[in-house]
């Protein structure tokens, strides 16, 4: 994959750039004069059909492309939300609805994806997604999964039951928004980790707790803020503290994920 225009300080791993865009422009200079590296994960605010679901999805890749050209270093990940899940939408048109996108060299894999309540379509959709492993791996792309705020802890189980089956490329997944309780479950099953540092999801505090008791699985622990119609500093913030030594901060804010999407300098 092609490297990150200019000096990247930090890689906020999990953002929704396209809300950033729409509804926080001025935000883009920030992220530009920081040194951020955002991932965009897809993420539609209105679904009411499969049609959509297939005009956001190639929005959210033409705002990435158009910030791109305008000399943001940045990426994004495509993919069908559980919370955009149409009532029309069947597991046999995803496959064609995402591939094309995995040849855009600034597509770095198939994302915001997993359950929001367990249901069963909820459960086809991410199935189906996740059975696309093969043209995703052989590509040197990856997995971004999502856990929801509700019910964290059954939904996450229920997530790590069905990722179960490909645990065979499980260094290509990411499961995100892992909190205090989930994320040990995460981790023994070999993915990737997300945490998102927020108010709403985790506090600094949090993170610190989460690093402290996972301290031998630092290097696949990566955090984000998870910024959209909502934009959030506290990554940036807790780059610059003196909480942790400067090489832990150094890996949770860039370097794991940096290694994970293949970007940033983190190879």
């Amino acid at each position: 994959m092609e490297e990150a225009k200019g000096k990247n300080r930090y890689i906020d791993s999990h953002v929704h750039l396209d809300h950033i865009f729409s509804n926080h422009r001025e935000w883009i200079l920030w992220l530009k004069e920081t040194g951020c590296l955002p991932v965009s994960w897809s993420f539609a605010r209105y679904i009411e059909s499969e049609t959509d679901i297939v005009s956001y999805l190639a929005s959210h890749a033409e705002t990435i492309r158009e910030l791109s050209r305008t000399g943001l270093a940045c990426y994004y990940l495509v993919g069908i939300h559980p919370r955009n899940i149409s009532f029309d939408l069947t597991p046999e048109a995803i496959s064609e609805m995402l591939l094309p996108y995995l040849d855009d060299p600034l597509c770095l894999g198939i994302g915001e994806i997993g359950l929001e309540t367990g249901s069963r379509h909820e459960e086809e959709v991410f199935l189906a997604q996740m059975e696309m492993g093969r043209d995703v791996v052989d590509r040197g792309k990856v997995f971004g999964v999502h856990t929801p705020r509700q019910n964290k802890n059954r939904i996450t189980l229920q997530t790590l039951s069905l990722l179960a089956v490909f645990v065979d490329i499980k260094e290509h997944i990411v499961v995100d928004h892992c909190s205090l309780k989930t994320i040990g479950n995460v981790l023994a099953m070999g993915f990737k980790a997300g945490v998102t540092l927020s108010a709403e999801k985790a506090t600094a505090k949090e993170v610190l707790k989460i690093i402290r008791n996972n301290d031998e699985s630092i290097h696949r622990i990566m955090l984000n803020t998870d910024s959209g119609t909502q934009v959030h500093d506290d990554l940036f913030m807790f780059m610059q503290s003196k909480d942790l030594p400067d090489d832990i901060i150094t890996m949770i804010t860039r370097t794991s994920a940096g290694r994970f999407f293949g970007i940033g300098g983190g190879k």
